[in-house]
């Protein structure tokens, strides 16, 4: 039982490890996108209950082709601004693909189209809540603490496990 619960550990931490690793190079870097997929935390309602308010949601770049209606995508309103509603309707005016979208909690589509450029990507999935989290670790003292912590805890357990040996 001791050795389930080892492993178990060791996988949490292997896994909080790798998200504040991909957090401190996705800052290093100024980019969100790492290879491929894009992290964003959901800031509105309109796609409740399906994402909520909170959530962070994973978005894969993918290309305009493979998209059909009843995907979620992720497309740039602004620079600044990203938006995450599903696609009720595609397109093709003159060889160019459009997209219709709605939130699932929104009483009306969109009113704008969304062009293949503005498409930022896919949805893939979502960790409920997780974008709190990620709020924390973004910021320093929560980036410090989940990035000095597990080290610690590594090397805790490896001179552990080497003095006993």
């Amino acid at each position: 039982m001791k050795k389930i619960f080892n492993w178990i550990g060791n996988i949490l931490l292997g896994l909080l490890l790798i998200l504040v690793i991909l957090t401190f190079v996705g800052k290093l870097t100024k980019s969100n996108t790492i290879l491929g997929f894009t992290p964003l935390k959901v800031l509105s309602g309109s796609m409740e209950p399906a994402i909520k308010i909170g959530d962070l949601i994973v978005v894969k770049n993918t290309s305009e082709s493979s998209i059909e209606e009843g995907d979620i995508i992720t497309f740039k309103t602004n620079p600044d601004t990203f938006v995450t509603h599903r696609v009720v309707e595609v397109f093709n005016q003159n060889g160019d693909i459009a997209f219709r979208t709605k939130g699932d909690a929104n009483n009306i589509e969109d009113r704008e189209l969304v062009n293949k450029q503005d498409i930022v990507g896919k949805y893939v999935f979502r960790l409920p809540a997780f974008g709190y989290f990620s709020d924390f670790v973004s910021g320093s003292k929560g980036f410090i603490l989940l990035f000095v912590l597990p080290i610690f805890i590594l090397l805790g357990k490896e001179i552990i496990n080497f003095s006993k040996a």
